[in-house]
């Protein structure tokens, strides 16, 4: 199980990830910021970002701003909430406060949690429920029951694609492996016949 000792942290940890998932240098990342109109995220602010700039104890003395994280997010063409709450398992725990424990008196919250509580979707350890959803736009507003249709509807819509890429299994698990073993079970069907075809002929 991974603790991220702040969401500067795993901000940065994200954005080192998915700079190098997508192929990019820190040089190649600022260009992108500079062209939707922060030409300040330089290729040197960039490592500086995911690096922390660490103290003698290890800590960072460069925090991600609000500013950046949204502007990172953009320029990595994710949605914001996936560059601050990283994507891995979800008993994976997160400290909202780096040098304390959470304002609502806990140490530290479960990443499925911290998602669901930034898209307000549900509450974390001793907030005020009454206060929480009474902030929920109108328009917004939906039942337990709704979120849960809405979750099931996405989830299908996913399997649906996947499905139409070759990436679901017999039982219907979403599986980039099993994509491979199908193009390549039908390569190796496509060799054969054209073997068998040099052969006869």
């Amino acid at each position: 199980m991974e603790i991220y000792e702040s969401p500067s942290d795993a901000a940065a940890q994200r954005v080192q990830e998915l700079r190098k998932r997508q192929g990019l240098t820190a040089k190649d990342l600022a260009e992108r910021c500079r062209l939707i109109g922060a030409p300040g995220l330089t290729a040197s602010v960039i490592a500086n970002i995911e690096s922390g700039r660490r103290d003698l104890n290890g800590k960072r003395r460069r925090q991600i701003t609000l500013e950046e994280w949204l502007i990172l997010a953009q320029a990595l063409h994710v949605a914001p909430i996936h560059l601050l709450v990283p994507t891995s398992s979800d008993k994976d725990e997160y400290k909202i406060a780096p040098k304390g424990p959470t304002p609502h008196g806990t140490d530290r919250e479960r990443l499925g949690e911290i998602r669901a509580w930034i898209r307000g979707e549900t509450t974390l350890h001793g907030t005020d429920e009454r206060l929480y959803y009474s902030e929920v736009p109108q328009g917004e507003w939906e039942s337990a029951d709704d979120r849960a249709l809405k979750l099931i509807r996405h989830k299908e819509q996913q399997l649906d694609f996947f499905r139409k890429l070759g990436m679901v299994n017999e039982q219907g698990v979403i599986q980039v492996t099993y994509a491979e073993e199908q193009r390549t079970a039908s390569n190796e069907a496509t060799d054969e016949t054209t073997d068998g075809g040099k052969s006869s002929g």
